[in-house]
C-alpha cells in the first residue's frame, strides 16, 4: 500500500488555518450539546395533584412498607398528616436521601426507586398532609 503525502503548499496551509480557527467554535458547540444532554436526562416534576400519580404513590407507599412506620394513611407512629409537607422538593429529597431524627431512621430510596417513583410517593405524601392543602 502506497501512501501519498499531501504537500503543505499555500492552499493546504489555509485549509489547516481555517480548521484551527474553528476549534473554539466546535468546542463551544460540543460543550452546549453535552450540557443539553445532561439536562435532557432530567425528569420533569409530574403534576403532583394528578389522581393517577397520587394513586401510584399510595401503591408504592404500601408496597415498600412505608406504612409500617407512617401508618396506611400516614397517621401512624411517625405521623405525616400533621406536618407541613407543602414543599415538594423537601419531600422528594427526604424520600430519596432518607431521614434520621433521634433513634428513628427512614432509609434512602434513591437506589431502590426510580426518580418517577419517588415523585409518585412525594405526590401521595403531600396529598395526605393536612397542613399542605
Amino acid at each position: 500500500m502506497t501512501r501519498h503525502r499531501v504537500p503543505a503548499g499555500p492552499r493546504h496551509r489555509s485549509q489547516r488555518l481555517a480548521t484551527t480557527r474553528n476549534i473554539p467554535t466546535i468546542s463551544g458547540a460540543l460543550g452546549l450539546c453535552l450540557i443539553g444532554a445532561t439536562h435532557s436526562g432530567d425528569h420533569e416534576i409530574p403534576n403532583l395533584k394528578d389522581p393517577e400519580v397520587i394513586s401510584a404513590g399510595r401503591e408504592l407507599f404500601l408496597e415498600k412498607h412505608c406504612s409500617h412506620c407512617h401508618g396506611a394513611d400516614g397517621n401512624g407512629g411517625v405521623n405525616l398528616t400533621d406536618r407541613d409537607l407543602s414543599n415538594p422538593t423537601y419531600v422528594f429529597e427526604a424520600i430519596a436521601e432518607g431521614q434520621e431524627r433521634g433513634t428513628l431512621r427512614m432509609p434512602a430510596w434513591r437506589d431502590v426507586l426510580s426518580e418517577a417513583e419517588i415523585w409518585q410517593a412525594t405526590a401521595y405524601v403531600i396529598s395526605i398532609s393536612h397542613n399542605s392543602k
